[in-house]
């Protein structure tokens, strides 16, 4: 059987925090430099805008910049904390391995109430940590890889498309790679999937290793690095190239939580070998999406009291 994994977005933040969202931490940061701030374009094309309205008005070296900002906002979310972590918990307790886009120990502190990320080190195979294509953190023996960065490490918070395209770069470095074998060249992640001694310890492999079940994460179209790998994954399956289809057997299921289906989502993950399951609630409202996502967590725990 195959392990179960999750995805986790900030989405399951927001149903349970006195939230600190995106738009917040961005206006923040304009109202502090005194700059203009357009809401109405994606969140990594803001933050280019305001690194380059910050550039133009004060003549700061490009590298202070970015460590200032990504500062503030390690500075606003350090504090964070859970009046109730139900969702977190139930979510990441019926995982082999929780991949997340957030910056926060949420997570780690919903699995072990005794987490400090002062005392645990970050399992790093990587020299340069601004990309955590290999790095996790381990909690309560399952990994956690935080694959925009985390609070501990500034350069690694991923924000502006300089930043998304630098990941997308090594994520495509790390498994798209074709490696001599013999007579013919194949990609790593085709040689990680063929052979259990070929080491490839990138949160990447479990996309094609793991059923995943994605929650409380838009996927909105900026986050190009998990759309490339998408997409990726399912040239592989649908060419058949290097024979990946029998080796690409795991699935993935998007949970959208939300008033309305989002068909154009829908279409998009089904034509990339991904299942779109939508969970309806009547309002947006914080309580309706906590009691979908424990709902969520329940349907995995079931699947895993199945499997074993």
């Amino acid at each position: 059987m195959k392990r179960q994994s999750v995805m986790l977005g900030n989405g399951i933040n927001r149903c349970v925090l006195s939230n600190i969202s995106w738009g917040d931490l961005l206006s923040d940061i304009a109202q502090v430099h005194e700059i203009d701030l357009n809401p109405n374009i994606s969140f990594p094309m803001q933050f280019e805008n305001i690194i380059n309205q910050i550039l133009a008005k004060e003549n700061n070296p490009s590298d202070n910049v970015y460590a200032e900002i990504k500062k503030h906002i390690i500075d606003r979310l350090r504090g964070a904390t859970l009046s109730d972590n139900t969702p977190h918990r139930l979510l990441a307790q019926e995982a082999a391995a929780i991949i997340t886009t957030n910056y926060d120990y949420l997570i780690e502190g919903s699995l072990d109430d005794c987490f400090s990320s002062a005392k645990i080190p970050f399992t790093s195979k990587d020299t340069n940590n601004k990309y955590n294509i290999n790095n996790y953190i381990t909690v309560a023996n399952k990994k956690i890889y935080h694959i925009h960065g985390d609070l501990r490490q500034a350069k690694s918070i991923c924000l502006g498309y300089e930043h998304y395209a630098g990941t997308l770069q090594h994520l495509r470095d790390t498994i798209a790679t074709k490696k001599d074998i013999g007579k013919e060249k194949k990609p790593a992640i085709i040689l990680a999937l063929e052979k259990e001694d070929y080491k490839l310890n990138s949160w990447a492999k479990i996309f094609f290793t793991d059923d995943i079940h994605i929650v409380g994460l838009g996927l909105t179209q900026s986050e190009i690095d998990i759309w490339w790998l998408i997409t990726y994954r399912a040239f592989l399956y649908y060419s058949n190239r290097f024979g990946a289809r029998r080796l690409i057997s795991n699935t993935i299921i998007y949970h959208d939580v939300a008033t309305e289906r989002d068909t154009n989502m829908e279409y998009a993950l089904n034509n990339c070998h991904i299942q779109y399951q939508f969970h309806k609630i009547t309002k947006k409202e914080n309580s309706d999406y906590y009691a979908t996502y424990v709902k969520i967590a329940e349907e995995l725990r079931k699947n895993s009291t199945q499997n074993q």
